[in-house]
């Protein structure tokens, strides 16, 4: 039985405790692959319009509070990259340093990258694959050198250091190894902090499995009662850590009366909004929620729905994704303006063709 949270909206900050300070936390903008709901991973997809829109208000919105960040600290996909980018730029703090680690990249989703997640739901029996995307330890099959995505992610500059160590599939667990670490390293950046000078604020972007594994983390969550945790795009929210250790400072997240009840459940976390985006960030929430496009509850798939169970070690190597793979590479070319060299974009991040 999972334990039941509520969400928190804010429009007025309370102080930070002593000793303490703020990480906002915030998944990025719609991407390509989130419209068309394809399994993105490592994938490196570009913002939707909607999308820059996203990150746009977000960074309204820190203006409005007149934040200033320390630093941010974001992936190195550029749908991260972008998000972080366009709110800093909108909050008028576009000089705040970034620095971008590998660690924060979204969960890798194996040999799912690239295909429908509804088709692959389809083929394989929704059971299975809502398993794939929503448990703490299933992890989806990996991916082989025949995915179009395969030399695309290997041969990235980006990740030449990692020397042959790039993940070929993860479960959020596999996932959460590395986002702790690199918590870790945040959160000894954040101890030397002792400038007066110095922002009480940092800000993360990063991607819903990343960040759904961070939140497990700092709330202690077990891994049965994660997959009702969902993250809605660009929507900031925050913890008060302590400095020295990284743990949240939970006197800091009593709820007021009247706090928002909408969204995620789960976690102390406390999102940051105002009048002006208040509507927006609870439709996108609202949309979050939809088991469509994050996962069914189990009381909520029917037997109709079900493809016969075809046990598990059928697909142990990823049988039953074979000859997929001009499924992704076609959704791959269709959807994913990033790598399309001909596309070109204008100063304000939107395809002019």
């Amino acid at each position: 039985m999972s334990v039941q949270g509520s969400a928190q909206t804010t429009q007025t900050l309370p102080p930070i405790p002593p000793n303490a300070h703020r990480v906002v936390l915030m998944r990025h903008g719609e991407s390509e692959f989130n419209n068309a709901n394809i399994f993105t991973g490592w994938c490196d997809v570009a913002l939707t319009q909607r999308g820059v829109v996203e990150a746009v208000e977000a960074g309204q919105v820190f203006s409005s509070h007149e934040l200033t960040f320390r630093k941010c600290y974001s992936s190195l996909l550029t749908r991260s990259i972008v998000t972080a980018h366009r709110s800093l730029e909108a909050a008028g703090v576009s000089y705040t340093p970034i620095e971008y680690d590998w660690r924060l990249n979204e969960r890798h989703y194996g040999a799912l990258q690239g295909l429908s997640k509804e088709r692959t739901a389809v083929r394989l029996g929704r059971e299975r694959v809502m398993k794939w995307r929503r448990s703490y330890e299933a992890r989806p099959p990996v991916m082989t050198a025949e995915h179009p995505h395969y030399d695309i992610i290997n041969n990235d500059a980006r990740y030449r250091h990692l020397a042959g160590d790039i993940p070929l599939g993860e479960s959020l667990e596999d996932c959460q190894e590395r986002v702790v670490r690199a918590w870790q390293s945040i959160v000894e950046d954040v101890s030397v902090c002792t400038s007066p000078t110095d922002s009480e604020y940092s800000l993360v972007v990063a991607h819903a499995n990343t960040l759904r594994a961070l939140v497990m983390h700092l709330d202690d969550i077990p891994g049965n009662e994660i997959e009702s945790l969902n993250i809605p795009t660009a929507i900031p929210f925050y913890y008060d850590i302590d400095k020295q250790t990284g743990k949240v400072v939970s006197d800091s997240h009593d709820r007021p009366v009247g706090a928002d009840t909408i969204g995620l459940g789960l976690f102390r976390g406390i999102y940051i909004s105002d009048e002006r985006k208040k509507r927006s960030f609870l439709e996108r929430r609202r949309a979050a929620n939809d088991p469509w496009l994050w996962a069914l509850h189990d009381h909520q798939v029917a037997e109709s729905m079900l493809v016969k169970d075809q046990g598990e070690e059928e697909f142990a190597d990823g049988e039953g994704l074979a000859g997929l793979e001009e499924e992704a590479k076609h959704n791959t070319q269709v959807f994913s303006s990033t790598l399309k060299k001909d596309d070109q974009y204008n100063q304000e991040g939107y395809r002019t063709r």
